[in-house]
């Protein structure tokens, strides 16, 4: 008898042991993050990172929620159920406000269907207390399209003497960068910063990281996050529309919403990846508000598609674009 249940303890964790390994597996194609490294950060500096998770099986994924194992990074869910095909982003941020110096703790991801897993990213950050932000973060708000945008942030240093920012570094020509001359008093340096924004930036939002790069030979480099938004005079809503999954020759409904400052006609909305799918019902109505329906009938191309489709407004040079995602099957 002992040798009974003593085989049967041993299969039952043995099978316990390859579910855990089996959810394991399966939540990594879902969640390709290993990690989140925030590396070394300024005390009030606004740090952010997205983890994608991507719904690559057959079947619907709910996502029950998130935590953290610490109070100093927070997750942020943007959508708990993803059909086939469909993403979605958990935003992740380390507080820099409470806390300081090493820290580490653990992003957990709980996916409750179509199987339970609870999904765990490490997540480690160094927040330095010599360097401070004001704000956190480069936060140019709104901007109207084919105008000139401005954000300050004031750079404070504790330390050395002739501690001193030796260059600012960013990918987006778009932007320009003037610092101010340091001005020191008994051990404090403070730097005013200012970015500006050319009236040649595209519309949309933007992200981007600028890097501050001081004369530390120990730790020269401090990222400071870009945010805003250029905003059109008509805007689209929802930028990217997702239609799902569709099998092929059935028809999905969609409608998407146009927003103008001013009255406007909608001329035609296109497709040329896949011109013979999308149908837009259109008015000759002149309004500043338009809720366009869009039929798509799935071709026979089974896969996932992203396609872009072109708005075309009377009177307007330049035509507006969104996107169209989903997947067809057979």
């Amino acid at each position: 008898m002992r040798n009974l249940t003593f085989s049967i303890l041993t299969v039952y964790a043995v099978f316990f042991c390859v579910q855990s390994v089996n959810a394991d597996a399966w939540s990594d194609q879902i969640i390709s993050t290993k990690k989140i490294e925030f590396g070394v950060i300024a005390t009030g500096s606004e740090t952010k990172q997205l983890v994608e998770v991507k719904n690559v099986l057959r079947e619907t994924i709910h996502i029950a929620g998130v935590r953290t194992s610490c109070a100093c990074v927070s997750g942020k869910l943007e959508q708990s159920t993803l059909q086939p095909g469909e993403s979605c982003f958990v935003e992740v941020k380390m507080d820099t406000q409470k806390f300081r110096q090493k820290r580490d703790a653990n992003l957990l991801i709980t996916i409750d269907a179509p199987r339970y897993v609870e999904h765990s990213i490490p997540v480690s950050a160094y927040i330095r207390t010599d360097v401070v932000f004001n704000p956190g973060m480069i936060r140019f708000g709104e901007v109207e399209l084919g105008k000139p945008g401005q954000a300050v942030v004031e750079i404070a240093y504790a330390g050395r003497a002739d501690w001193d920012i030796v260059d600012i570094k960013f990918d987006n020509a778009q932007l320009k960068a003037e610092l101010s001359l340091p001005e020191r008093s008994s051990g404090l340096v403070n730097f005013r910063l200012t970015m500006s924004l050319s009236e040649k930036a595209r519309a949309g939002r933007f992200r981007d990281l600028v890097t501050i790069v001081s004369n530390d030979k120990t730790n020269p480099y401090i990222p400071l996050l870009v945010d805003g938004t250029v905003v059109p005079d008509i805007t689209i809503s929802p930028a990217i529309v997702k239609v799902g999954s569709v099998s092929v020759g059935k028809v999905a409904r969609v409608s998407v919403a146009l927003k103008g400052k001013t009255p406007f006609q909608v001329e035609a909305v296109n497709c040329k990846g896949m011109a013979d799918c999308f149908t837009a019902k259109l008015t000759d109505t002149v309004r500043s508000f338009h809720l366009v329906p869009i039929e798509f009938i799935a071709p026979n191309r089974v896969g996932e598609f992203d396609e872009e489709l072109i708005v075309k407004i009377t009177g307007r040079p330049e035509p507006l674009r969104f996107n169209v995602t989903g997947v067809i099957n057979n």
